[in-house]
């Protein structure tokens, strides 16, 4: 069975971007298993193991100033990626989708630079579009999504297990690698 991960890089574990990385793994959960580990509590090497076993990693961050936070960042920072140096490339041949949260609309610019990273540097299939939800979109304090966002985020989770089973099944597409 598929095994789809959620990566939180909130700098505190729980809040909305759990609530939304938790609604895209529900949309996936009807057809693969999920697991959630969250950077603020989790090891970095222990979430690089996690990401190598993955079918499909969801990476999940508040926006600060249009950026993720800085534990997803240094997640990134510290994942090899299969040079002659590094160890391992725990991405390669993953399917990834990115869900974000932030306090307002002009935040959304942060999805793309964290999916130029994963597709440019690491090379992973990609989800598109990739999923921004301001305050907007949460209720009940945060602990909830709106009806809509909700239905949103599982039509993400369904559909990036779609994608993982077509990447999966491509010998192509799961051989490609960072051009540098």
């Amino acid at each position: 069975m598929t095994l789809v991960v959620g990566v939180i890089g909130s700098p505190q574990a729980g809040g909305r971007t759990r609530v939304a990385v938790d609604a895209v793994l529900h949309g996936a959960a009807k057809n693969a298993d999920t697991q959630v580990l969250e950077l603020a509590d989790t090891d970095i090497a222990d979430v690089v193991g996690a990401m190598g076993e993955a079918d499909a990693v969801v990476f999940g961050s508040p926006t600060y100033r249009a950026d993720i936070a800085a534990g997803l960042k240094g997640l990134l920072d510290a994942t090899p990626r299969g040079a002659a140096y590094e160890s391992g490339d725990p991405l390669r041949g993953t399917v990834c989708a990115t869900v974000l949260t932030g306090a307002s609309d002009h935040h959304f610019l942060a999805v793309e630079k964290v999916r130029g990273i994963l597709g440019g540097f690491f090379g992973v299939q990609l989800l598109s579009p990739g999923l921004y939800l301001p305050s907007a979109a949460f209720v009940d304090e945060g602990r909830a999504l709106t009806d809509d966002a909700q239905q949103l985020a599982e039509l993400h989770g369904r559909a990036l297990v779609e994608l993982t089973s077509a990447v999966r099944s491509s010998t192509w597409l799961r051989e490609l690698r960072p051009l540098i």
